[in-house]
Parts: C-alpha cells; sequence; structure tokens
C-alpha cells in the first residue's frame, strides 16, 4: 500500500487507516483552499473592466443628453447659407 517506498509504517488497524486517510484529505483541502481559486485575478480584473464600462457609458450618456453634446452637434452640422449681396436697384 505504500507506492513510493519512503518507508512509513503502515497502519494495520483499520480505525488507523481511515484516521490516516482522513488526515490526508484534510491536508489537501487546506493545501486547496490556501491556494485559492486560478482563475481569481482574471475575474477581478474582468470585474474591474465591467465597471469601468458602465461608468464610461454613464459619463457619455450624461454628456449627449444632459450638458448640450447633443445641441453642440446639431448647431455644427446645421446647413449655414452664405448671405448673397442684395441687388441694387438705380
Amino acid at each position: 500500500m505504500n507506492p513510493h517506498g519512503n518507508r512509513k509504517p503502515e497502519p494495520t488497524d483499520p480505525e488507523q487507516l481511515l484516521r490516516a486517510v482522513e488526515l490526508e484529505l484534510m491536508q489537501q483541502r487546506a493545501a486547496r483552499q490556501r491556494a485559492g481559486s486560478p482563475y481569481r485575478a482574471f475575474r477581478l480584473a474582468s470585474f474591474i473592466f465591467l465597471f469601468a464600462v458602465i461608468i464610461g457609458a454613464l459619463l457619455a450618456f450624461y454628456y449627449v443628453f444632459y450638458s448640450g453634446g447633443l445641441d453642440e452637434f446639431r448647431g455644427r452640422n446645421e446647413p449655414r447659407t452664405k448671405p448673397t449681396p442684395a441687388s441694387r436697384q438705380p
């Protein structure tokens, strides 16, 4: 039952064997919890990016609809007529 040959004494009592297996499983769980999720940093970065996109969309909405950006845009694109010289009557 000791495939690695690390010369650990193997328990002969089934209860000791069960305790040893439980101890090993608890150690493995603790090691996994300390390591954390491998995608934790990626998930955090994606939430920050999503937050930045939403804030950018709200600022653009404010600029276009509340601060007059749309009126300014319409004013620039208005066709302007050039004044023509008035014809003089003699």
